[in-house]
């Protein structure tokens, strides 16, 4: 297993360096985030370690990047506890934990360990699900209200435009393919492109495809994505980070229903149905200059607005249910759900990923279940409840006591982070949530 850490501190960078090679594991190191984003593109580490300071870009740039060459890529953040607040917003991002320093090589070791174990489950199920779509699932009106609006543009047997819209993770993709299902049952080619994940000086090429010659590198003919999603579903995912002059020749494409190769004479007939998908606000990008009117006129011909979970409360409890199902099978397991404390916690959480952090949390859950039920502590620490019950009534009294027991066990153990949360029965996260929450300080001595 390969792992990269990216840390200005040489001394916290050769440290980790050393620990983690012995091991066994494939380690690359250095100090900015700009080497850090060409040793990820070279080295394909399965694990990413990233401090959030960087001089130059700094480490939520770089994990955005990170995330958005590679969606799957497990990143662990490290920064201070009074930058709590970046941390967390990693963890929104996509981050899959984080540290805070002065943190203890052992601590990073197990996390690391047990990491590697998800990930090599998680490898596993990402293969079996190649060539495979997720069913377009829920009951709410939202969703019904969808449906009935796809199975009108199925049963027309037209091919037109379609622009779905909506926050990061509510199943833009998932939708589409749902489209591509319904209207050809999967007999016809379905080609998604990530227009973000497509360097601009490659998304022509990739697009289009060359003819040999075309440029130096050009040694022979290559088909481009269009091409290839020719007579069924052409799917631009992220089309608000297409480049601003490739958006005209697609224009053209959609327009006249022809495409060239890059370096070609001729020109091919296209046909395909066309859905496109953001969730950028593409009225403010025109504004902006940043995409073209006409473009976003040709791909809105049917607009569809996906909606955040937490405004499809009523999906979660059904979509929960279709997770575990889903993950039973996969991984031979027979978790029937979770207990009723940890129930009502999934049921109240707002979600702020939506369909994709639900699924991403149900499958880690799955991965790592031994028991039928999944209990309340096993919950990530934004979702699990406070160590004080918050229905008792004098609940500022409550507060002050608890913040009390906190700093006197962290003096008592030295202000160290695992040593403390084992002694409490909390985690480590939680932990340094309320440390944030009540501006717990360490004591200079």
């Amino acid at each position: 297993m390969k792992i990269l850490i990216i840390d200005d501190e040489i001394g916290i960078r050769t440290s980790l360096k050393f620990a983690v090679q012995n091991e066994g594991f494939d380690v690359l190191a250095c100090g900015s985030g700009e080497e850090g984003l060409l040793l990820f593109e070279k080295f394909n580490p399965d694990i990413t370690i990233l401090d959030i300071h960087l001089p130059g870009k700094d480490g939520i740039e770089v994990l955005k990047e990170i995330k958005n060459k590679k969606s799957s890529a497990i990143v662990i953040m490290i920064t201070y506890l009074s930058d709590i607040r970046l941390a967390v917003n990693a963890m929104k991002l996509g981050a899959y934990d984080y540290f805070t320093k002065p943190f203890s090589i052992k601590e990073v070791k197990e996390a690391i360990l047990k990491v590697s174990e998800y990930k090599k489950i998680k490898t596993s199920l990402d293969e079996d699900e190649l060539g495979q779509s997720e069913a377009f699932v829920g009951k709410s009106k939202k969703i019904i209200d969808i449906k009935k609006k796809i199975k009108k543009i199925v049963n027309m047997n037209i091919e037109t435009a379609i622009l779905i819209t909506g926050a990061s993770g509510t199943g833009k993709e998932v939708l589409a393919k749902y489209i591509h299902e319904l209207k050809y049952q999967n007999q016809r080619p379905y080609v998604a492109i990530n227009c973000a994940a497509i360097p601009q000086n490659l998304q022509e090429s990739e697009f289009f495809g060359y003819e040999k010659g075309a440029f130096t590198e050009a040694k022979g003919r290559k088909t481009g994505l269009i091409e290839n999603a020719n007579g069924g579903t052409l799917f631009l995912d992220e089309i608000g980070d297409m480049d601003i002059d490739l958006q005209a020749k697609m224009l053209r494409v959609l327009q006249e229903k022809k495409f060239r190769r890059v370096g070609g004479l001729a020109e091919s007939d296209f046909s395909a149905l066309i859905v496109a998908a953001t969730n950028k606000n593409l009225k403010e990008e025109i504004k902006k200059g940043r995409f073209r009117e006409d473009l976003y006129y040709r791909l809105n011909v049917i607009p569809i607005e996906m909606p955040d979970l937490k405004d499809r409360q009523e999906d979660i409890e059904y979509l929960i249910d279709y997770f575990i199902k889903e993950y039973n099978t996969k991984l031979g397991k027979n978790v029937l759900g979770f207990e009723e404390s940890a129930f009502k916690r999934m049921l109240n959480y707002n979600w702020p990923g939506n369909v994709r952090e639900l699924k991403n949390l149900i499958e880690r859950l799955m991965i790592f279940a031994d028991e039928e039920l999944i209990k309340e502590e096993e919950l990530p620490d934004d979702i699990i409840s406070d160590l004080i019950d918050e229905t008792k009534t004098d609940h500022r009294g409550l507060e002050n006591a608890e913040a009390k027991v906190i700093m006197d066990v962290l003096i008592e153990n030295q202000w160290n982070i695992t040593k403390t949360s084992e002694r409490l029965g909390i985690s480590r996260l939680t932990l340094r949530r309320k440390i944030e929450k009540y501006s717990l300080e360490r004591p200079f001595l």
